[in-house]
């Protein structure tokens, strides 16, 4: 079993071990007696478990067949369902300002009798009831400390049951999301490539007094200033210096944790806060947070984050690429909300009673690094 190994012969620039810590706040640890691992991300999606046969209905259809539907729920007839499908659909007028169908679409939503824009507005389009996942495991943790629940999964790989992960029931039967955990579906696998080389890195630093054993640790998420440098064949490279952001928000990203059998895990779960990139995150938390992590035999760090994630966060990366989102890598976004509310298991709205969160469950590969506080003026 691979383990962190502990960081030696640093470049002299640093100075001391506790250049190496983000932000600077393991300063209370005595350095002489501890030692920190810094590691930078360098993917990150959906931790999906999909396999055949976990969509008994079918999956979702793409948006020609959904609109049809959509079409039949605004009132439309057949026959008018099937004209304007013919005109918009199969003609050369396809884009928005030319293109009837797509301009119904998008002002679908109906507020007090009144077309809005169902992107904006997916609570006032009227619920297609897209089908939801019913696989049996799913990566995760017992966010609730309830154990087996009859909503609950099995993690595949560590086995843990009474797993909570609702995110999973709303995106498994969409073809865009579909995946095995290191693969990435389609849709995730094309945010992050539109992401990743904008994107400042999340930065994870483990602390503890010896990281080749097993013993207490410290964990820390936070994020640096510049994006994740890249090798030739776009691989993330190992040992690169990053700058850390003193933003004081992340502040609070720190973590009791252990390591055990060469796994690292947290194990007093507090609140994430974290920035990520306008178009996919930009605004990530998570609540309860969860986390395990192991090193591979390539030396990238596989890890698994989860917790309740309120909804309008993940809503954002799709609902508000509107009608580009829907024809592209996020099929019917006000159907997707409706199941995100449908399956959202978190923080009760105090009037409504409506939950407002759901369990989820991301996957994230990190390279080792190192971190440096950031110098004024530089």
């Amino acid at each position: 079993m691979t383990t962190l190994a502990r960081s030696k012969n640093l470049p002299s620039k640093l100075g001391s071990l506790a250049a190496l810590v983000l932000l600077g706040s393991f300063a209370a640890f005595d350095a002489a007696a501890t030692e920190s691992k810094s590691f930078v991300m360098s993917s990150f999606w959906h931790a999906a478990n999909n396999l055949e046969g976990d969509c008994p209905g079918g999956l979702n259809p793409r948006y020609k067949e959904q609109w049809a539907k959509n079409l039949a729920d605004l009132g439309y007839s057949p026959r008018e369902v099937g004209e304007i499908m013919e005109r918009n659909v199969n003609g050369d007028a396809l884009d928005y300002e030319h293109n009837e169908l797509m301009r119904i679409m998008v002002n679908r939503g109906r507020i007090n009798g009144q077309a809005v824009n169902a992107y904006a507005h997916p609570v006032a389009v009227k619920d297609p009831h897209l089908k939801s996942w019913n696989g049996k495991l799913a990566y995760g943790f017992d966010l609730d400390g309830k154990g087996v629940t009859p909503s609950s999964f099995e993690d595949p790989e560590s086995h843990e049951k009474g797993i909570k992960h609702e995110l999973a029931r709303v995106l498994g039967c969409n073809e865009q999301f579909r995946s095995r955990l290191r693969e990435g579906g389609a849709a995730w696998q094309f945010l992050w490539t539109a992401v990743k080389e904008s994107a400042p890195v999340w930065t994870i630093t483990v602390t503890g007094d010896d990281l080749s054993k097993d013993g207490p640790i410290t964990i820390q998420f936070g994020r640096g200033m510049e994006g994740v440098k890249r090798n030739g064949n776009g691989t993330a490279r190992a040992d690169m210096t990053y700058r850390a952001d003193p933003d004081p928000r992340f502040a609070n990203n720190i973590y009791k944790g252990k390591i055990e059998n060469g796994v690292i895990s947290v194990t007093e779960f507090g609140h994430l806060f974290l920035i990520q990139e306008p178009l996919l995150y930009p605004r990530f938390t998570l609540d309860k947070f969860h986390a395990r992590m192991q090193m591979n035999k390539n030396g990238v760090l596989e890890i698994l984050i989860a917790g309740y994630q309120p909804i309008d966060e993940i809503y954002h990366w799709c609902g508000s690429a509107n009608i580009c989102a829907d024809t592209n890598f996020c099929a019917e976004p006000p159907g997707l909300y409706h199941l995100m509310r449908k399956f959202a298991d978190y923080d009760p709205d105090p009037q409504a009673g409506q939950n407002r969160a759901i369990s989820a469950t991301y996957y994230l590969e990190a390279v080792p690094a190192y971190l440096v506080d950031v110098q004024k003026g530089r």
